[in-house]
């Protein structure tokens, strides 16, 4: 696919991202974090790595060329199929030297398309909901997205922790060990992570693709900053999964973490297992080094979490907007 889209604006095209334009697109991400604060930071390996993502395929991670100049981005990022729906989720933007050329009209438009492509082509039986996010203050994206039937669906706070000043420890309950996640069974995590979350928004099951993809075999996950709650019969109680992600320490000269998965498996809930793995967790990703620390917890969600996250020294940094394709052909 190499391709002018109908109505576009003069000299643009739209065609499949290849590995060799990782340096570029490295140099958008960096350009689009700078304009938008969004805080998500990449260098190349992990372009590189996102690309080479099996659950996606060519037409899947779209470059918007303007006379040869890549000046846009947007890619899908698939779930794992739930019940009789495929959730996709749309990703990208524009360089800020581009914008309010109608772009990102364009680019949206074609990936709304490729979006309810990708689902058709895994099951002529799947529904697709097609999602975006952005932060809820950012300029013209709700218009841009309104515009293409994606509304505001739920919100997700994005919340920070100084290192500076750890939490106070606590005693685990009695009977419950520690550990790291250091050689963990991650098909074992993998099941219980799909436990502790039925229920909650949007949820879908993590695959095995998915969890390799971007747990187990992620270059930014760390075992050892990642810690493990085992009940006294060996089962998973609790979990908190920590990445630390290369392109923060080069360009902010910091390390930092972000938690990526916390969780509490149903039947160890209201024990206060959360509160002991993340006082755990900041106190050793303090004395490894780190900074700070960030997660995100959806304003739906049902569990009290973002009291919990408040509790132990994070706080609300800034506030993302969900969106969801109103789709009348697909209810």
């Amino acid at each position: 696919m190499t391709s002018r889209p109908p109505g576009s604006p003069l000299g643009l095209r739209l065609r499949p991202m290849t590995p060799a334009d990782g340096v570029v697109v490295t140099d958008l991400f960096t350009a689009l974090e700078a304009a938008d604060r969004t805080e998500e930071r990449y260098v190349l390996a992990d372009v590189l790595e996102e690309l080479d993502n099996p659950m996606t395929g060519p037409e899947d991670w779209v470059l918007a060329e303007v006379d040869g100049e890549v000046v846009a981005t947007s890619r899908l990022l698939p779930r794992a199929p739930e019940a009789d729906s495929l959730a996709v989720g749309i990703d990208g933007g524009v360089h800020p030297d581009h914008r309010r050329r109608g772009i990102g009209q364009v680019l949206l438009g074609h990936m709304v398309e490729r979006a309810r492509a990708h689902v058709a082509e895994r099951g002529s039986d799947l529904r697709p909901v097609v999602t975006a996010a952005a932060p809820s203050d950012q300029p013209g994206v709700p218009e841009l997205y309104a515009a293409h039937g994606l509304h505001p669906h739920r919100w997700t706070f994005v919340m920070a922790a100084d290192l500076a000043t750890p939490p106070q420890d606590v005693a685990l309950p009695e009977g419950y060990a520690l550990s790291t996640w250091e050689d963990v069974d991650h098909e074992e995590l993998r099941a219980a992570h799909n436990v502790a979350f039925v229920g909650h928004p949007g949820w879908s099951p993590w695959s095995q693709e998915m969890w390799r993809q971007w747990i187990s075999e992620s270059r930014s996950f760390r075992p050892a900053l990642s810690l493990l709650l085992r009940a006294p019969d060996g089962g998973i109680a609790a979990y908190v999964q920590a990445n630390e992600y290369d392109a923060v320490a080069e360009q902010t000269d910091r390390r930092e973490t972000y938690l990526v998965k916390v969780g509490t498996l149903p039947d160890h809930r209201r024990r206060g297992l959360a509160d002991v793995l993340l006082r755990r967790a900041l106190r050793l990703h303090a004395a490894a080094g780190c900074e700070r620390s960030g997660l995100d917890v959806d304003s739906e969600n049902p569990s009290g979490a973002l009291a919990v996250y408040e509790r132990v020294g994070f706080s609300v940094t800034r506030r993302w907007t969900d969106y969801l394709l109103q789709d009348p052909a697909h209810p």
